[in-house]
């Protein structure tokens, strides 16, 4: 299975309504949504991102998961996953031999372009969501030494080496999110996590005490009230924890939601990407722990 990513690049015009980027291939002289190839040792995420920046030029803010389409090429079976993918500015421009011509479309014109099938149910289930949202990322912290192999304070048990490599990649998958905050709970593997993606994104992390398993072990309410509060955000929040802790509090928020988690338990280094409105959960993404 041939492995690829990519994303609808949307926006809004002056009057509001929104439109879509579109890329024309001159090798294949076809229109479509900008994707391509997963690259070794490179998350799909992280490769729906770059793969925009390359073919369209622009720099955009990664949204909710679209789904993934999978049909077959002359290569083989090929698989596609695909985001939202808001557009910021443009950064670049696109290599000629690949892409001639990326070409801003009203929703109500994509009937227009001969789209593959594929390409059509994406666009079907992006009309769908609620493009407005926000994000909160609730991370589990990455992979850390063994309870068994460290004698001291619990709060000082630092990552292991492979938490550390997951660390350093979870910057690809995080970045495309534009995150403006970042918050940790005050125990050293957590913010040994954060730490690389606060770096990479010149941030500052916010220790806290509530996102703590010894917080939580006295208090089931303090991480909970502490998380449902950043809420109020209309910009990306990372929020690094527990896994005692991130599971109750996301049970807790989806209980009336009408909805079901798509994994009920994180792995270290995993995620659930929470879309948000106006206070109230609309969306719940999972995002794997980083390929090592």
């Amino acid at each position: 299975m041939i492995k690829a990513s990519g994303g609808v690049v949307w926006r809004r015009d002056e009057n509001d309504e929104i439109e879509i980027a579109l890329v024309h291939r001159p090798q294949y002289d076809d229109w479509s949504l900008p994707k391509g190839k997963v690259e070794n040792h490179e998350d799909s995420i992280s490769c729906a991102y770059r793969e925009i920046l390359e073919e369209t030029g622009f720099l955009v803010q990664i949204g909710q998961f679209l789904g993934t389409t999978e049909y077959e090429t002359a290569e083989g079976s090929k698989s596609v996953d695909y985001w939202a993918a808001k557009y910021l500015e443009e950064r670049g421009i696109p290599n000629p031999f690949e892409i001639d011509r990326v070409e801003w479309v009203h929703m109500a014109r994509i009937g227009d372009f001969a789209l593959r099938s594929t390409d059509v149910e994406i666009l079907t289930k992006f009309q769908s969501i609620e493009l407005d949202t926000s994000t909160l990322i609730l991370l589990r912290h990455a992979k850390a030494i063994s309870r068994d192999e460290w004698s001291s304070d619990d709060g000082d048990r630092p990552l292991a080496s492979l938490g550390l490599q997951q660390a350093r990649r979870l910057i690809a998958n995080l970045v495309p999110f534009e995150i403006k905050e970042i918050h940790t709970s005050s125990a050293v593997r957590c913010y040994e996590t954060v730490n690389p993606v606060a770096r990479a994104l010149e941030l500052n992390y916010i220790f806290s005490d509530q996102l703590s398993e010894y917080e939580f072990s006295k208090d089931k309410d303090v991480a909970y009230l502490y998380i449902k509060d950043l809420l109020k955000n209309d910009f990306a929040t990372l929020i690094c924890s527990h896994n005692p802790i991130l599971p109750n509090v996301v049970a807790r928020l989806f209980e009336k939601s009408g909805f079901d988690l798509p994994i009920t338990k994180l792995e270290p280094g995993d995620a659930w990407i929470l879309h948000h409105l106006d206070r109230e959960v609309i969306a719940v993404d999972y995002l794997a722990a980083p390929t090592i």
